[in-house]
């Protein structure tokens, strides 16, 4: 597909020539814009603007169904049209689409009897492509027009279609986003509510990332040239991001459902024998567990995600191939002191204190694996156990402390 665009004969005004390379591309960083949206004026502002960028068309609308109505919400055009205007389903284009789920190509409005010629005659509009907003159920629709009668070619209303698509899935985020806020607020004070939003957020939320990086695919399959290198890279760029989103909604949850492990305490080494089978370091890694773990009786589902998120915290920051890890045990009558220790960069004294807090990170979030929480996590499960958890570092290497009481059986608390 090539876009042919000539300047407008009124105002001079142009837009790129697109091939379906370009338009695939496009698509794209509209998907990605849209990913990030988080209310329904962002997903208008960048949808009126890639409506039009996509085709070259001198005006786009946004409209949205309002029961038996249809909301013109939002416009990018060479002059006003309708926004804010409301008008009966059976009585404007956009509700026809709406009503038969299916696009709208008009050469002439002035010779379809659709179209009702006294809302348009004020306007510019000779010819124009409308397309729904959700091919099943459409929930609304997005029109582009033409001040010079033009039959609009199938490859471009294929991509107009497409951005509707995408807009619709953009929509469905933003409404949940917007219920999963409301219940956030409702739900904070109860710790057993809490948990079961976060079960919902994490598997609902997941939904629309998987149709966005679905439409990444499409969007690379369906062009009819081999994409420039940069495209793919986009595309590549946009898989990532939505893996990264996936793996921070499954921290969050892990994070919400924190509870005091209750279960029957065991060795410790058992403990971090398991975790290391979780994380399996590089083989860059030694690791080396003291032989006093051995005495330490400790619950086993808690204490394998504490020794598995330290571990794998100083392998992910570590800024060598290969490094040491040493564990290490201290005990009086009351419990034990853990410690996990590294010989990696180390943590500078102003960053020491908020290391804990969810999502800080040391470096850049796109130079790191991972969703930032790995630490809060560990300290959230210390502290529903009412344990501590800090860390000492000068120079190199840094070792992570934490407290663990022991359990009423153990020798020492008769």
């Amino acid at each position: 597909m090539t876009l042919d665009l000539q300047p407008h004969r009124k105002t001079g005004e142009t837009f790129p020539t697109k091939s379906s390379a370009q338009a695939a591309e496009r698509l794209v960083a509209v998907v990605e814009e849209l990913s990030q949206a988080r209310d329904l004026d962002t997903v208008m502002a960048v949808v009126r603007k890639a409506a039009r960028d996509l085709t070259g068309a001198d005006g786009a609308t946004f409209v949205l169904r309002d029961g038996d109505k249809c909301f013109y919400a939002d416009e990018n055009a060479i002059s006003p049209l309708w926004k804010g205007q409301r008008f009966p389903m059976k009585n404007c284009i956009s509700g026809w689409v709406m009503l038969n789920a299916t696009p709208a190509v008009i050469e002439d409005i002035y010779k379809d009897p659709r179209i009702p010629a006294a809302a348009y005659r004020p306007t510019f509009v000779k010819s124009l492509a409308m397309v729904p907003i959700r091919q099943e159920a459409p929930i609304g629709a997005i029109g582009n027009y033409w001040a010079e009668n033009r039959c609009p070619q199938p490859e471009e209303i294929a991509i107009l279609q497409a951005l509707a698509n995408v807009t619709a899935v953009a929509i469905e985020n933003v409404d949940l986003y917007r219920q999963l806020q409301e219940k956030l607020r409702a739900l904070e004070a109860s710790n057993e509510q809490l948990r079961r939003f976060a079960w919902i957020a994490s598997h609902d939320l997941k939904s629309p990332l998987r149709s966005i990086s679905s439409l990444s695919y499409w969007a690379e399959e369906d062009a009819k040239t081999p994409l420039p290198d940069a495209t793919r890279a986009h595309l590549q760029t946009l898989r990532s991001r939505v893996l990264r989103m996936e793996r921070l909604l499954d921290d969050l949850l892990a994070y919400a459902l924190t509870e005091k492990d209750e279960g029957e305490p065991v060795p410790a080494d058992i403990v971090i024998a398991a975790a290391l089978e979780t994380i399996a370091p590089p083989p860059g890694f030694a690791i080396f567990v003291d032989e006093s773990l051995k005495r330490a009786r400790v619950p086993a589902f808690a204490l394998e995600r504490v020794f598995a998120g330290l571990i794998g915290n100083a392998v992910k920051h570590h800024d060598r191939g290969a490094g040491t890890i040493r564990i290490s045990m201290k005990e009086d009558d009351a419990g034990y002191v853990f410690g996990v220790a590294d010989d990696g960069p180390g943590i500078l004294p102003e960053h020491q204190a908020h290391i804990f807090e969810i999502f800080q990170t040391l470096k850049p979030r796109d130079k790191i694996e991972g969703s930032g929480m790995g630490l809060s996590i560990v300290s959230r499960i210390l502290e529903s156990h009412g344990e501590t958890i800090r860390v000492e570092s000068s120079g190199r290497g840094a070792t992570f402390l934490f407290t663990w009481r022991k359990p009423l059986d153990a020798p020492g608390n008769d």
